[in-house]
């Protein structure tokens, strides 16, 4: 029956993958990297002269190779020899292998892969089979998979330490839609021993027993009162822990309704709820999980069970942005269903908050406070209810741990010939053991740490010197100790900023209850060269000069390093037409095909066809990255090398092509939703102006002078309504400021929005959040709801900005 339904999976999975042969087309393999060999190797050597018990000379190398072949499969080498021993890894025989084709929205995943639907259902379980995630431009998404999640293993007695297992079997999909005002989500998964997949019987005191579990979980995700996000999830996950047994017992959870139900069937559930509200220019954020006892299923390796958590979090920007602040406070227990004979309780609750006054002072606070109880159960309560057996160790034990930092920077000079800066920083960590309310002995320690330090540099000369002095402080009820000491350091960048130098010296005294212990005295130079981006140099040498009231100790260490390090080197098979063109071919004319980029110029040419292809938005980072790239091909020595280079600058292009081309359609998917939105709310905009104005209007006192009105109360009642038609009236401008904003962005082209200013700087704030959300594959429901939150109030300030100047039409007045 098993096989069948293999054979069926297997032919429905190539009829629709091979319809979408396009990502295994040859062309594209044949100019793409078949092999990348990666790595590097450094040799060290080590002099010592002092009074430790170590070896006056040692060496060693280490190095490590990884062949890439096409992208799919990595085959790490590692090696290390020093003088006491030698070493190496080899990559085991390939026992795993896994490839993810992809076309457009398509993704599928074959061989030995792992899924995860969610946390309380498949979770990252590795299996061996097929998977596909399809994530078409609209509404509906799926993910599905079959496979193997474990193999049989028989009982040997002559190895007990190897656990015998049942060959296991999974299934599952995960679905969502998104409505207009509602996203809904189903999860299915369903895992399933094979009964006869063990022939040598296995010890009843092992309790293996073949197991059955279907988990289901519903995802729901909405809004409330236009702003307030609202995200659940339920699940439910049912086992039967012997499905040897016969028996016509029902299962509770719904989850039962899919499996075969006997007396060894147990239901658990899973519940997490998150509301997010946005305030101000900050976030208001509350959220519960509650998972039963003994959850787990059969798609997960580990899980956190019979908890409760309760989380509520708030960030929020004041005082003109200068002050950013965020909170959160989170409460855990266990032993919801009173099973065990303690329960433990954590509660963890932080502030941060930073202020930048100006360009020059930054400041920052933190504080954390981390709490844990735990209260056990007496049993000897239950008895005689004598408090005098009461054991202190054993109940109300309470952990206490602080957290406090303080941190102040100012920037006293900056310019290109000089720079000019102090730090200073404070930190304390407290912890203390209670049982029974009072501080077990030798439980409380606290320790301070602060600095102060000054920065004086000179850009164009790449130099800089640093002076700081330090502090640390520690109390314990036993002693307390302190060490405190100043240090110096001046960094230098000599030959073109290839060679690194540095040299520092310090020295601190060491205290205990008063009594100095110690004084310790160093000096350290160090050097590092980097010679045609492979070859790394470097050497320290660190002089120590200790002294205690009854000895003195001088150690001197010097190392020596070097590193080679080399990175794709490339085979790649060429096919026979790409030579037949280079040999026609005449001057330096070059041909560069790679995926849908065809390039053909002189070098010259070709490096500006590279910067012609211009990506928008692109965060720094990749932005960066991109013109390092093209760098590197552009000092290339040859026409090979050069053609290796611009195709690793293509690769690295069409990478980011396509989570911009993935951020634009979602920009697009939220303005067309804004645009929506707004226009449906235009006529209770002004409906609402249309009314405030008829209110004043209508007053007794509307169109007098102010000097002539007796009845001052009458009055200030006018001036207030005067008052609120002006803000019905501003809001109103705004509105329609942003509804024509919107109206035009929903209907605009691609190259309209790329060329619209306002979308422009919006996208330059946004794009690094999305771009990473999006590369870290973020449901697209999620990244839109993102883009609508933070949109939505720059344009709302834009339109304050920019709306009290437009005319009012009135569009709903009936003639």
């Amino acid at each position: 029956m098993i096989l069948n339904k293999i054979q069926i999976f297997i032919l429905l999975f190539f009829a629709t993958t091979l319809g979408y042969s396009q990502s295994f087309n040859v062309e594209q393999l044949t100019k793409a990297k078949l092999i990348n060999v990666s790595g590097g190797a450094s040799a060290n050597a080590i002099m010592y002269s002092g009074n430790a018990v170590r070896e006056p000379f040692s060496y060693f190398f280490n190095g490590n190779i990884n062949i890439n072949i096409a992208g799919l499969y990595n085959l790490p080498f590692t090696f290390s020899y020093s003088t006491q021993k030698f070493g190496y890894t080899k990559p085991v025989a390939i026992k795993t292998l896994s490839i993810h084709p992809s076309y457009k929205w398509i993704t599928t995943h074959i061989g030995d892969v792992n899924m995860t639907f969610s946390p309380y259902t498949l979770n990252g379980h590795l299996f061996t089979g097929f998977g596909v995630d399809l994530t078409p431009q609209g509404k509906f998404k799926v993910s599905a998979m079959y496979g193997r999640l474990l193999k049989s293993n028989e009982y040997n007695a002559a190895i007990p330490a190897v656990i015998p297992t049942y060959k296991r079997y999974g299934y599952g999909f995960k679905t969502s839609y998104a409505f207009d005002k509602i996203n809904l989500g189903l999860i299915f998964f369903k895992a399933s021993d094979v009964m006869n997949s063990l022939s040598n019987p296995v010890p009843f005191e092992l309790g293996l027993t073949p197991k059955e579990n279907v988990a289901i979980s519903f995802e729901t995700g909405f809004k409330l009162f236009q702003k307030l996000q609202v995200m659940t999830e339920y699940a439910n996950s049912s086992i039967t822990e012997d499905i040897s047994l016969n028996g016509t017992a029902k299962g509770k959870g719904i989850g039962s309704l899919f499996l075969k139900s006997n007396e060894t069937t147990t239901s658990q559930n899973a519940i997490k709820a998150q509301l997010v509200y946005p305030a101000g220019k900050g976030t208001l954020g509350l959220g519960y999980e509650r998972i039963d006892p003994n959850y787990r299923t059969l798609g997960s390796y580990y899980f956190n069970n019979d908890l409760e958590n309760i989380t509520v979090n708030a960030t929020q920007q004041i005082f003109k942005d200068k002050v950013s602040l965020a909170l959160s406070l989170g409460m855990q227990k266990d032993n919801l269903e009173k099973q065990k004979m303690s329960q433990s309780k954590r509660l963890v609750s932080s502030l941060t908050a930073d202020y930048r006054a100006n360009q020059k002072l930054n400041l920052n606070f933190n504080y954390s406070n981390f709490q844990s109880f735990t209260n056990s159960r007496n049993q000897f309560d239950y008895i005689n209810q004598d408090p005098s057996l009461v054991y202190v160790d054993t109940l109300n034990f309470r952990q206490v741990n602080q957290n406090l930092g303080l941190t102040a920077n100012y920037l006293i000079k900056n310019d290109k010939q000089l720079k000019k800066s102090i730090n200073a920083n404070f930190s304390m960590q407290e912890s203390a053991n209670q049982q029974q309310g009072q501080t077990v002995a030798g439980g409380a320690t606290t320790f301070y740490n602060s600095a102060i330090s000054y920065i004086q540099g000179y850009p164009t000369k790449d130099l800089n010197f640093m002076g700081s002095i330090n502090t640390t402080y520690s109390q314990m009820e036993t002693a307390n100790s302190m060490i405190l000491g100043p240090t110096l350091g001046v960094t230098k960048l000599l030959m073109d900023r290839k060679l690194n130098t540095s040299f520092s010296t310090s020295y601190n005294s060491s205290f205990s209850n008063g009594t100095k212990q110690n004084d310790i005295f160093n000096l350290r130079l160090t050097g590092s060269y980097l010679y045609l981006e492979k070859h790394n140099f470097n050497m320290s040498v660190i002089s120590l000069f200790g002294k205690t009231t009854t000895t003195k100790n001088n150690d001197i260490t010097a190392t020596l390093t070097y590193a080679y390090s080399f990175d794709k080197i490339k085979l790649r098979v060429t096919p026979k037409e790409t030579k037949k063109e280079e040999k026609q071919q005449e001057g330096n004319i070059l041909k560069i095909n790679f995926k849908d980029y065809k390039l053909e110029g002189t070098r010259e040419q070709i490096t500006q066809q590279l910067q012609d292809l211009q990506l928008r938005p692109l965060p720094l980072a990749e932005t960066t990255q991109l013109e390092h790239l093209q760098t590197l091909a552009t000092l290339t020595p040859d026409e090979a090398s050069f053609k290796d280079k611009v195709i690793d600058y293509l690769e690295e292009h069409q990478t980011a092509a396509e989570v911009v081309k993935k951020y634009n359609e979602l920009v697009v998917q939220a303005i067309q939703k804004i645009a929506q939105e707004i226009s449906s709310k235009d006529e209770s905009f002004e409906k609402a102006y249309t009314t405030a104005i008829s209110r004043v209007n209508s007053h007794k006192l509307h169109g007098k002078n102010a000097s002539e009105v007796t009845d001052k109360i009458s009055y200030n009642s006018y001036l207030k309504l005067v008052e609120r038609s002006e803000k019905a009236k501003q809001k109103l401008q705004a509105h329609r400021f942003m509804q024509t904003e919107f109206s035009k962005l929903s209907k605009a082209d691609a190259k309209g929005l790329e060329q619209n200013e306002n979308l422009l700087h919006y996208n330059q704030k946004e794009i690094e959040e999305v771009y990473k959300m999006i590369t870290d594959k973020k449901p697209d429901a999620d990244i839109i709801s993102q883009l609508e939150q933070n949109i939505i109030p720059f344009y709302h300030e834009l339109a304050v900005a920019n709306g009290i100047n437009e005319e009012v039409e009135l569009k709903y007045i009936q003639k």
